[in-house]
């Protein structure tokens, strides 16, 4: 049995064959030579990442980079909007903020 930490291989491996292998891990741990308990760790870590991951904006530009064009679609600009609100842009910058006194926050 092998040791260690897994390859890049063995993780395309894993992602790719987890559907097949979904409730058979020991088998997946087999077929690749390792405990089933690192498998199990690696798809743990997995399932996370893949729901908390968003896509950034500017990959879901349409580019055409022959004539050097640059398009933002309209799933770009969802994207963009979801993304405004966690961004810190509605704020002063910080030099400015020991400097300016609000009488009346509105």
């Amino acid at each position: 049995m092998k040791k260690g930490p897994l390859s890049n291989k063995e993780k395309d491996f894993i992602k790719d064959n987890l559907v097949k292998f979904k409730d058979k891990m020991n088998e997946l741990a087999a077929e690749l030579g390792r405990s089933p308990s690192v498998i199990e760790k690696f798809v743990k870590t997995l399932s996370p990442a893949a729901e908390s991951k968003k896509e950034n904006a500017t990959e879901l530009y349409a580019k055409n980079e022959e004539r050097g064009v640059t398009v933002m679609t309209e799933t770009a600009s969802m994207a963009a909007d979801e993304s405004k609100q966690q961004r810190k842009s509605n704020q002063d910058p910080d030099r400015y903020t020991q400097c300016i006194h609000k009488i009346k926050e509105q």
